[in-house]
């Protein structure tokens, strides 16, 4: 049971921060201040992507909070190949719209695979349907990308309530 206890603790403290400090964020909070700019060689794809899995919670008066992780897969032909493309991604809105961030990774059938980690803006509108903004920071790649460098942005819309399937434009180039 200490041993339980010992490994929880620090897991649940670190929940308990981000609980508290979520609601002092406003939409207002996290803006997309990098601008990418992609060359001849940049590919955009069109990817429908519905939830695999999520953790969603809504809290506050009239349930007006949402909070909680969504994992979104879609399979796509990207830089020429299939591919899978997979976000896992964090929200805190308030009315359906606020910051996210998370990571997404496209995966290449041959298994190569490049993970950028994402923090960007949804907002909702009066319909329910929401627009979706990224910047994305590349992690890193493995396989034939091991040792590329990479650039990528993608804007997505959703038609209904958060936690439905979202479309995305996906921008990469291959820089290196």
């Amino acid at each position: 049971m200490r041993m339980h206890l010992r490994k929880t603790l620090p897991l649940l403290f670190g929940a308990l921060l981000l609980v508290a400090i979520a609601p002092a964020c406003s939409t207002e909070d996290v803006e997309s201040t990098t601008s990418t700019t992609f060359g001849p060689s940049a590919e955009t794809v069109k990817i429908e992507m519905p939830s695999v899995a999520k953790t969603l919670h809504k809290v506050g008066k009239d349930d007006t909070i949402t909070y909680g992780a969504n994992q979104l897969v879609g399979p796509a032909t990207v830089l020429g190949q299939p591919a899978s493309v997979e976000i896992l991604g964090s929200v805190n809105y308030i009315s359906g719209s606020g910051p996210f961030t998370g990571f997404l990774t496209v995966t290449w059938a041959d298994g190569s695979s490049v993970g950028f980690s994402i923090l960007g803006q949804a907002k909702q509108s009066t319909d329910g349907s929401s627009t979706i903004d990224s910047a994305m920071t590349y992690i890193g790649g493995s396989g034939s990308y091991v040792d590329s460098k990479l650039v990528g942005e993608f804007s997505g819309s959703r038609t209904a309530v958060v936690g439905t399937p979202i479309t995305i434009e996906l921008t990469l180039e291959v820089l290196s």
